[in-house]
């Protein structure tokens, strides 16, 4: 009996053996044109609108694996990363972005409505993407983004920690946040859709962080009451990566906005 148990198991060993790095190869995240040079890509889930994220300065697709995963059960997202590993000289700018990201979006075979999803810089991003193609968004959510009123208020009264402290050498984002902020001054108006902006309101970890919060926290009120369809959320639990701190939380914001989205396609 045992004899037989192993035999079967020596058999069926192989074949597990290749599905499980079938699937893991399937996970793995796309190389998709994005206009002349490639980017990594992870789609995954099915239905509409598509949840599109967009990470801060410098930061992989993988610091969305606390999220995509749970909202991939509902409907389709895409996460993915800007730069390739040819990418470290130059500048990159918003606008460069949101046509590169529409390029391999379409090269990716992924169709619109979006509800953009950023984080931190990628905020900017998403506000000149929508603008940019105002009929394809259906909803925005940003977890802490920035605001260009709070750099300028920085370069003010932190210049030690504003934007001249930033680094430009082999980081085209970094070096290219200026152009990208005039872009911003000069975009159309976003699209009448709902936008979230979610502000970290955690104290205790950061001691400048904290200093800053109510300039911050008041500078994303401001902003998002001036929209429409704006509504300001705070994060009690998350510092500045509120995907990380309170997964569930944003879960839950993108959810609802997929659910008005639907609601309205109907």
């Amino acid at each position: 009996m045992v004899t037989r148990f192993l035999a079967v198991l020596v058999l069926l060993l192989p074949l597990l053996s290749l599905l499980v790095a079938r699937r893991a190869a399937l996970d793995l995240p796309r190389r998709i044109d994005a206009g002349g040079h490639l980017v990594r890509m992870r789609v995954a889930g099915e239905g509409s609108p598509v949840v599109l994220f967009e990470i801060g300065l410098g930061g992989p697709l993988e610091e969305w694996a606390a999220v995509q995963p749970d909202i991939a059960r509902f409907t389709r997202t895409v996460a993915y990363d800007r730069l390739g590993s040819d990418r470290l000289t130059g500048a990159l700018t918003g606008a460069q972005i949101a046509r590169e990201l529409h390029a391999a979006l379409a090269n990716a075979r992924v169709s619109p409505p979006y509800v953009l999803v950023g984080q931190s810089f990628a905020g900017i991003y998403n506000r000149i993407f929508a603008a940019a193609y105002p009929d394809e968004v259906a909803g925005i959510v940003l977890l802490d983004p920035a605001q260009e009123r709070f750099m300028e208020w920085m370069e003010v009264h932190h210049p030690e920690h504003g934007l001249s402290s930033i680094r430009r050498d082999r980081w085209p984002e970094a070096a290219g946040i200026e152009a990208t902020l005039d872009e911003l001054k000069s975009m159309r108006p976003l699209p009448d859709v709902p936008v979230i902006v979610v502000t970290g309101a955690r104290r205790g970890r950061d001691r400048l962080r904290d200093a800053l919060l109510p300039v911050w926290t008041d500078m994303h009120s401001e902003w998002v009451s001036k929209l429409p369809h704006g509504r300001h959320v705070l994060a009690e639990k998350s510092g500045h990566a509120i995907q990380i701190d309170e997964p569930d939380l944003v879960v839950g914001l993108i959810q609802e906005i997929v659910g008005q989205a639907r609601k309205e396609e109907h």
